[in-house]
C-alpha cells in the first residue's frame, strides 16, 4: 500500500498521483498564489470542508455570495485582515477549529499572520508585491499556468520562471521546499457552481 497525502486535496500530478497541501496543520502555513481570485474561493471551499473557519478579504466580494450562503457562519467576508483571527485557532472539531485567511487584495498580508498553530494564510494575486515579507516567507507558491512564468521568476528565480513557462494547458506549477511539481487541479461540477456566480 502507498501512503495517501494528508491535508487539502489540490489535484493530481502528471502520473495521476494525488497532490495535497499540508493545511490546515499544527503549524502556520503561508500560501502564495499567482493567478486569478477564483483559486482563493476554491481553496476556501475545500478548507471549509476540512472544518476550518475562513475569513475572506476580497476586492470582489460579490463573487463570494453563493459560497457565503452555503458556508453560513463558517465563512466571514471582511473589509480588512485587521484583527484576524477573531478567535483562537484550534485543531479541527475543537472550538472554532483552524483559522484561514484568504485575500486577493493588492497588498500582501503580514508574514506574521500565519505565525502560530492551526493558521493558514493565502494571498492570491496576478503579480506578487515587490519586497513582500509574506511572499519571501511563503511555504508554498502556486503559479496558475504558463502565463504566470514571469511573475514566478520574480518571486522564485529563473528556474521557477522556466518551469512555469513549460506548463501545458490546465496545469499549475506548485513550488514547495521539496521542489517544483506539476499539478492538474480536480474541480467537481458542484464546486464550479458555488465558485462562479
Amino acid at each position: 500500500m502507498t501512503p495517501a497525502g494528508a491535508g487539502l486535496h489540490l489535484g493530481t500530478d502528471r502520473q495521476g498521483d494525488a497532490v495535497s497541501l499540508a493545511a490546515p496543520g499544527p503549524s502556520g502555513t503561508r500560501v502564495g498564489v499567482l493567478g486569478e481570485s477564483l483559486f482563493g474561493r476554491l481553496f476556501a471551499l475545500r478548507l471549509l470542508g476540512l472544518g476550518a473557519r475562513v475569513t475572506a478579504v476580497s476586492r470582489v466580494p460579490d463573487k463570494w455570495a453563493l459560497l457565503r450562503e452555503a458556508a453560513g457562519d463558517r465563512l466571514l467576508l471582511a473589509a480588512s485582515a485587521a484583527g484576524w483571527p477573531s478567535s483562537e485557532p484550534e485543531p479541527p472539531t475543537v472550538g472554532d477549529g483552524p483559522q484561514v485567511l484568504v485575500t486577493d487584495q493588492r497588498r500582501a498580508p503580514s508574514a506574521a499572520a500565519a505565525d502560530g498553530q492551526w493558521r493558514t494564510v493565502l494571498h492570491v494575486t496576478r503579480s506578487a508585491p515587490a519586497r513582500s515579507a509574506f511572499w519571501s516567507a511563503a511555504d508554498v507558491v502556486l503559479a496558475l499556468g504558463a502565463p504566470f512564468g514571469e511573475a514566478a521568476g520574480r518571486v522564485l528565480g529563473a528556474d521557477a520562471r522556466r518551469f512555469t513557462e513549460r506548463l501545458g494547458d490546465g496545469e499549475i506549477a506548485l513550488f514547495r521546499p521539496d521542489g517544483a511539481h506539476v499539478l492538474r487541479p480536480d474541480i467537481a461540477p458542484a464546486e464550479t457552481e458555488l465558485l462562479t456566480p
